[in-house]
C-alpha cells in the first residue's frame, strides 16, 4: 500500500505543478455531489478536495487521495477542506497532517488545516506528522 501511495503521490506532481489559484474560487459541495475520480458520494465534507480547471469547471473529490490520483493537467486552482472548520482553503496555504490513524473515505491518511495550531493538535491526537503543500503533492515524506 505504501508503494502504491507514493506512486499516486508522485503522479500528482504533474497535476499540481503551476497551480494558479489567484483568479478562481472553490465551489460549495452540494448534497448530490459525487467524487470526480471514484464516483462515490461526498458524504464527509471535512475530507473533501477540489480543483478548478482553466475552463472554470470544478472537479470535486471525497478524499485528497482521489484528487491526487486524477490526471487533469489544466488546473487553475487547487483547494482542500479545513478538517476542523469545514471551509475551503487554498491547497498551498494548508498545513497537512498525515497518519495511519486517519481514515478518510478512500483510505487517505492526510487531512488539512488552515491553522498551524489545529494541525499540531491533530498531529498529536492522530500520532501523525505535519506536512506542507510540497510534501503532500510531490510525494515527499
Amino acid at each position: 500500500m505504501f508503494a502504491w501511495s507514493r506512486t499516486i503521490l508522485g503522479l500528482g506532481v504533474a497535476l499540481f505543478v503551476g497551480c494558479q489559484t489567484n483568479l478562481v474560487e472553490p465551489v460549495a459541495i452540494a448534497p448530490e455531489d459525487v467524487c470526480s475520480y471514484c464516483k462515490m458520494a461526498i458524504s464527509e465534507k471535512r475530507y473533501a478536495a477540489q480543483y478548478i480547471d482553466e475552463d472554470g469547471e470544478p472537479f470535486k473529490f471525497d478524499d485528497l487521495t482521489c484528487m491526487i490520483a486524477s490526471d487533469k493537467s489544466n488546473i487553475a486552482g487547487c483547494f482542500v477542506m479545513d478538517f476542523a472548520a469545514k471551509q475551503w482553503l487554498r491547497a498551498e496555504d494548508a498545513v497537512y497532517v498525515q497518519s495511519d490513524e486517519i481514515k478518510a473515505p478512500m483510505g487517505g491518511k492526510t487531512i488539512a488545516f488552515r491553522d498551524q495550531s489545529n494541525a499540531q493538535l491533530a498531529a498529536a491526537t492522530y500520532h501523525g506528522k505535519l506536512l506542507r503543500f510540497d510534501d503532500v503533492f510531490s510525494g515527499k515524506e
